[in-house]
C-alpha cells in the first residue's frame, strides 16, 4: 500500500467515526443514546427569556425534554416545530419541556417571531448566535448534512436520537417522548 492510499484510508476512517451511522447507512447527528446533554447558550427569540442569552439545557435540568435542532428555516422546519409544540401541549402537565433551535443564526429571528405568532407556538424558539460557527454545533456534533436532529432526554441523558427524518416520521419523536414519560411514571 503506498503512502497516498494509506493517507486516504485514514482520512476515510476518521470521517466515518466523526458521524454516527445507522445500520441502514443513513448519516446521523449528535449524541448517542445514554450520552449526557451538555450546556450551551442560545439567543431566545420567543420564550420566557426573549432577547436574552439562555441555556435551556440548564433550565430544563432533569426534566423530560425534547431538543430539536434545525439547520434552516422553511416549511418543513415550521411543520416540525408545530408538531413539537403539539407534543409539548399534550404532555406539559407531565412536565415535558421542549425547545426548537435554529442553527442558521440570528437571521432566522424574524421568521421565528412570525411563526410563533401565526401558529401560536408555546415552546421557546431560539437561535445559535454564531450560526454554524457556534460552539454548540461542535459540542453537540451536529452534522451539517442532516437537516434536523431531535434529542429526547431526561436527567440530562439522551433517551432517543431521531435525525434526518421527514415530517411524516415525526411520530418517532412523539412516541419516544411518550415512552420516556411512561417509563419514568410521569
Amino acid at each position: 500500500m503506498n503512502k497516498f492510499t494509506k493517507t486516504f484510508l485514514i482520512c476515510c476512517i476518521s470521517l466515518m467515526t466523526t458521524f454516527a451511522w445507522s445500520e441502514t447507512g443513513e448519516v446521523k447527528s449528535s449524541y448517542a443514546v445514554g450520552e449526557t446533554t451538555q450546556s450551551f447558550t442560545v439567543m431566545d427569540v420567543t420564550g420566557a427569556y426573549k432577547g436574552k442569552r439562555i441555556c435551556y439545557v440548564c433550565e430544563f435540568q432533569d426534566e423530560p425534554n425534547i431538543i430539536g435542532f434545525f439547520q434552516n428555516t422553511g416549511d418543513k422546519t415550521a411543520e416540525f416545530i408545530t408538531q413539537m409544540n403539539d407534543v409539548y401541549l399534550k404532555n406539559k402537565d407531565r412536565h415535558l419541556k421542549a425547545v426548537a433551535v435554529i442553527i442558521a443564526g440570528m437571521e432566522a429571528q424574524p421568521w421565528l417571531e412570525q411563526l410563533s405568532a401565526s401558529k401560536k407556538i408555546e415552546i421557546p424558539l431560539v437561535v445559535l448566535r454564531k450560526g454554524t460557527s457556534d460552539l454548540a454545533v461542535r459540542l453537540y456534533r451536529l452534522n451539517p448534512e442532516v437537516e434536523n436532529t431531535f434529542l429526547v432526554n431526561i436527567n440530562r441523558k439522551v433517551i432517543a436520537n431521531i435525525s434526518g427524518i421527514e415530517t411524516d416520521k415525526f411520530n418517532l419523536v412523539a412516541d419516544a417522548a411518550t415512552q420516556m414519560l411512561k417509563d419514568n411514571n410521569l
